[in-house]
């Protein structure tokens, strides 16, 4: 329905700029004779030199609005936060992070499309499925982070209860608080994990954010040293800084997609007749040694030296192997 027509210069300019916002891009400029309609449809009277007047006002104040000429040309909103391509990698990240309870995500991606005109929107919605989440929710983690964010920004101690679960999927507490000096977060295998000094064993370690509980900021002041996170960022093969090591592979020809994709763009690949070999740092732990025993027959570990042999006296063992075990850690640590 309808309204009366009024004449208010600052409704007029308000009104056209949320018209110019919620329907207008490079590709869908606005022709005067169509503003003016459109106006007219809020209820607004306008004019040419008013709107003139208006978009000349908006320009002014940082709101950018631009002309396009041509035959379908017209007037469209060009000083957008984000452009097409930067909101559909934010939107992206937002459909597949795990952490986001679904209600949130729905939220969240109603909000980033009402960015961007009504004629480009449908763009934005590309559908992705999501494995099944974890025991643990989103938003239990999400109340963890926050805290652990905050304990890092005012450099203070946290104090927690970690747990496990059990077969029936009950959580089984640890019988100790751990109060800890958190030093970053890490990103590994789909989750987070706290790099922090243990006050009690006053050594660094990590802790899983999904498997901490009742986390509170304390008043202490943090203590430990600072190690740098990056160092304790291992992937593809695990987060143990104390079994990095520097590895060489010589691997078949038909495998170099799943070294990069595998040991990522840091890996060095140099070509060696019908092979290549692979160099690249790598934690030398339960992952790895089960991602070479699925090559057993395409991949060879060349050094370091005490890792080949290991691996070859003892025929390729499975990494369960106790003694086999054993034997990684006592080289690795």
């Amino acid at each position: 329905m309808k309204v009366g027509k009024h004449t208010d210069q600052r409704d007029r300019t308000l009104c056209l700029a949320r018209i110019l916002y919620e329907e207008t891009d490079e590709k869908h400029p606005m022709p005067m004779t169509e503003m003016i309609r459109r106006l007219e449809e809020e209820g607004v009277a306008s004019e040419r030199k008013s709107i003139y007047r208006d978009l000349a006002a908006m320009n002014k104040q940082g709101f950018e609005v631009a002309y396009r000429h041509g035959k379908t040309g017209g007037w469209y909103l060009a000083g957008r936060p984000l452009n097409l391509s930067e909101l559909q990698t934010v939107i992206d990240a937002v459909a597949v992070y795990r952490w986001i309870p679904a209600a949130l995500r729905a939220s969240l991606l109603d909000k980033l499309a009402g960015l961007f005109p009504r004629g480009q929107r449908g763009q934005l919605r590309r559908p992705v499925s999501l494995p099944p989440q974890g025991v643990t929710a989103p938003e239990e983690v999400r109340q963890v982070l926050d805290r652990v964010h905050t304990a890092l920004q005012s450099q203070r101690a946290l104090r927690f209860v970690s747990f496990v679960y059990d077969p029936a999927r009950r959580r089984v507490f640890s019988e100790y608080t751990l109060v800890v000096s958190p030093k970053g977060l890490l990103w590994s295998e789909e989750g987070y994990h706290l790099l922090g000094w243990n006050h009690r064993s006053k050594s660094l370690a990590l802790y899983r954010t999904d498997r901490m509980s009742q986390v509170l900021v304390t008043g202490m002041p943090a203590q430990g040293p600072n190690p740098d996170p990056a160092l304790w960022t291992a992937a593809p093969f695990g987060i143990e800084p104390n079994r990095r090591e520097r590895v060489r592979l010589r691997c078949c020809r038909a495998l170099a997609d799943e070294i990069l994709d595998r040991l990522g763009s840091a890996v060095q690949l140099t070509a060696e007749g019908p092979f290549f070999i692979a160099t690249a740092d790598v934690i030398l732990g339960p992952a790895f040694w089960a991602w070479l025993s699925m090559h057993m027959d395409t991949i060879t570990l060349l050094s370091p030296a005490w890792a080949a042999n290991l691996w070859t006296t003892r025929c390729r063992p499975h990494p369960g192997d106790a003694a086999f075990s054993t034997s990684v850690q006592r080289h690795a640590i």
